[in-house]
């Protein structure tokens, strides 16, 4: 084999072993993308987001999360909100710690049901099944 035919395979080896590696890394991505653990974290973070704009907002008030959360389960304490699939190990729990003002309090627990709300009466914020009106 020439020094030309040599140096074409050689590149077009190069070229399939980048091609590969790029798509090995969409492959993980993708799977991290869709993942329980990045709900989980992404449920986390929305809920202690809500908790920041209650304490923030004026008046008693009720906040509901837009999305069904029925294959959840959650934890609300005064600095933290836990979320976990139920039967879980430990290790596979999203916490995401946040800070309220002196004099809030936050608590409650949820499992297996189709709606969350976050309700601040006074400085009080309560995690619930959101109630059905009629």
């Amino acid at each position: 084999m020439d020094q030309k035919a040599a140096s074409t395979v050689l590149m077009v080896f190069e070229v399939l072993i980048v091609l590969f590696v790029v798509y090995s890394y969409f492959q993980i991505a993708e799977k991290y993308a869709s993942s329980e653990t990045t709900n989980k974290i992404n449920l986390a973070d929305d809920i202690k987001m809500m908790v920041d704009a209650l304490v923030g907002t004026p008046g008693d008030t009720t906040a509901q999360y837009p999305a069904k959360v029925s294959k959840y389960s959650f934890v609300l304490s005064s600095s933290s909100v836990t979320v976990f699939i139920k039967g879980e190990g430990e290790q596979k729990k999203v916490t995401r710690h946040f800070f309220l003002p002196e004099g809030y309090k936050a608590f409650g627990t949820l499992e297996g049901k189709e709606s969350l709300c976050l309700e601040k009466e006074k400085r009080r914020i309560l995690l619930r099944e959101c109630k059905v009106e009629v």
